[in-house]
């Protein structure tokens, strides 16, 4: 891997300060780094080291999936490997890779971006790259400010993940100014129990199953009195109590006519004032595309679940199911499960996720407010919006919307509500979207 187009030159002046101060605690190293700007382009690096920088909340490019390179130079593998295993994994990816090509031809020579039908079995590529692994190669660009620097060694740090971010680590460690360089890296870096943490969320986890994907969790008991007593808070000179004390009985009433009223006139700050906290279960592309969105304060169980629950199942897009492929990738999802175990096995490190697949599922517990997800699910309930990401964005929708039509009412797609915001590239079922997500107030 290497970065390229690399610039960070207001590190130079936090550089030299730490230069004159050398003693200077991480407290202040971060207040000095916050205003800095940091940018650069990670070239083939692979995809679980991408996932893991998607969980750190920069601002970030990636390159599709459809560009993915089919051969020796385009996946990664651990340098601990011997012979036998490297052997073996080499085997296992250039059969996913041939799978993958396989079940994505088109029918023939085509110039733009083709649709399902061009495609000989209708398999998109955005539904054959779930029999990929996670080893594959990809580029990503990265915008920060100084201070997540602190994250990123403290990811790259962390012993489990050493030697797998190792590349990166020392790439990085050669672009920054040398003082501040040794610094990041000399930091002691604290990290939280995993083991804890997973016996904390273990039972909301166990509600989280492939039949139940989304799961409401927790939420406030009356979200629409928050909202409107928000809303009044800022245009009564009287104390949200005293409020609440002269609307009486009313009190849920008023507060919706006022969460009605405000939302209306376009301040929908006030959506804030509702939280929610959901369980959700999808696959690694999925999972990809939730951390891309940068807002929800996310627990993701750690990934050795994964690895100690092989009978969870995959996920297989349906288009596999129809164009004939199922047996096969069924099969080549077990022989990757089989890998898994035996590098778990014999080698230290967590290389075992370098094979992890796509299409494997991992659990999150993920937490929002109203306004976060009125955005969100805007662009994931469109129709053109990747199929399972639309699925985990529908079945949402609905446990929402029980909970609030008013704060909810503009978590759809611009159609509902007004014209479709797709162009060229719009469904075309704007009257059926408008008929089943549009609410009258």
């Amino acid at each position: 891997m290497r970065i390229t187009n690399y610039e960070a030159a207001d590190l130079l002046v936090v550089d030299a300060f730490l230069q004159k101060h050398p003693t200077l605690d991480s407290a202040t190293v971060k207040e000095l780094l916050k205003t800095c700007n940091v940018s650069f382009v990670l070239e083939e690096i692979n995809r679980w080291q991408s996932t893991m920088i998607c969980e750190l909340k920069d601002s970030y490019v990636q390159q599709s999936q459809r560009y993915v390179t089919l051969t020796a130079d385009g996946y990664t593998l651990p340098s601990q490997l011997n012979e036998e295993d490297k052997s073996r994994a080499e085997e296992l990816i250039a059969e996913a890779f041939a799978l993958y090509e396989e079940m994505s031809q088109l029918k023939g020579d085509f110039a733009g971006r083709p649709k399902p039908e061009h495609y000989l079995y209708g398999i998109p590529v955005e539904d054959a790259r779930y029999i990929l692994p996670l080893a594959v190669k990809t580029n990503i660009t990265v915008a920060a400010t100084g201070d997540k620097l602190l994250d990123w060694f403290r990811m790259m740090n962390r012993p489990l993940d050493k030697d797998m971010f190792a590349d990166i680590h020392d790439a990085l460690l050669a672009k920054l100014p040398e003082t501040l360089g040794r610094w990041l890296d000399g930091q002691v870096y604290s990290y939280e129990d995993t083991g804890m943490l997973n016996q904390y969320y273990r039972e909301e986890l166990e509600h989280i199953t492939p039949e139940r994907p989304v799961v409401l969790l927790r939420t406030f008991e009356k979200p629409e009195l928050k909202a409107g007593l928000g809303a009044l808070t800022s245009t009564k000179a009287e104390a949200p109590s005293a409020v609440l004390e002269a609307w009486g009985a009313e009190a849920d009433s008023k507060a919706k006519g006022v969460a009605n009223r405000v939302m209306g006139y376009g301040h929908t700050s006030i959506a804030e004032q509702c939280r929610t906290t959901f369980g959700m279960m999808f696959s690694l592309v999925t999972y990809h595309q939730q951390e891309r969105h940068r807002l929800p304060n996310t627990y993701r169980e750690p990934w050795l679940n994964i690895l100690l629950e092989p009978e969870r199942p995959p996920v297989i897009p349906q288009t596999v199911i129809d164009g004939g492929f199922e047996s096969r990738y069924r099969r080549l999802v077990q022989d990757m499960q089989r890998f898994q175990q035996r590098i778990a096995g014999h080698y230290k490190g967590g290389l075992w996720r370098y094979f992890l697949l796509n299409c494997q599922q991992v659990k999150i517990i993920t937490s929002t407010n109203a306004r976060m997800d009125c955005g969100m699910l805007a662009e994931r309930i469109c129709n053109n919006a990747q199929w399972e990401i639309n699925r985990i964005a529908v079945a949402k929708l609905e446990e929402l919307r029980k909970l609030s039509d008013i704060l909810y009412k503009n978590a759809v797609p611009s159609c509902v509500y007004g014209a479709c915001k797709e162009g060229k590239m719009t469904c075309g079922h704007a009257a059926e979207m408008r008929e089943k997500y549009r609410v009258e107030l």
